[in-house]
């Protein structure tokens, strides 16, 4: 797994957890949301990672990558 990767899922992590010990339901939200997004940007790097090492070796299979980004995480 990628260095920086893993990074944003440990931010994930603590978002999680301190949405998990907020009282107030906007604040709960807010930090639930800013975890979907930091597993978000772990998931673009690691795609972005893939395509990299792809292009490095050669493959002619990342040519078209719209088919191969990274899933948006909804809400």
């Amino acid at each position: 797994m990628d260095v920086q990767a893993t990074y944003y899922r440990r931010r994930a992590i603590v978002a999680r957890q301190s949405a998990a010990a907020a009282l107030d339901p906007s604040v709960k939200a807010a930090f639930a949301e800013v975890a979907n997004h930091w597993l978000a940007l772990a998931e673009q790097i690691e795609w972005l990672r893939s395509v990299q090492h792809a292009s490095l070796r050669g493959d002619s299979g990342t040519s078209g990558v719209v088919g191969n980004e990274p899933r948006r995480r909804s809400g």
